[in-house]
């Protein structure tokens, strides 16, 4: 195609798909955005650490370590910055709710 041709036609291949760059791209905005919901809804994690149990956090974290593996395997390591602070959130939200629990025990 000519470097004439308008935006939106640019981006179709001429099986009138989009084009594996646009796919590419679509799919990491796509996770970008997944990021930035799961950072928001996580992000607050040591405020609220005692609603959890210790199943919860490790999930999460998991789910977080998911998310930036993934982030990382499609060229968006860089965006995923957040994600390793909230790694950290969990790991100090984890330590608090043992040592919660570990008072817990001391009183009973």
């Amino acid at each position: 195609m000519e470097r004439t041709t308008p935006g939106r036609d640019r981006c179709i291949n001429t099986a009138g798909s989009p084009s594996p760059d646009r796919m590419a791209r679509m799919a990491r905005m796509d996770l970008l955005k997944e990021i930035k919901a799961f950072v928001h809804e996580y992000g607050g994690i040591l405020a609220r650490y005692h609603k959890y149990t210790m199943d919860d956090l490790n999930r999460i974290e998991e789910e977080c370590r998911g998310l930036h593996d993934e982030a990382c395997s499609r060229g968006a390591c860089g965006t995923a910055g957040e994600l390793v602070e909230l790694e950290y959130l969990i790991g100090q939200a984890k330590a608090m709710k043992a040592k919660r629990m570990g008072e817990k025990r001391s009183l009973e």
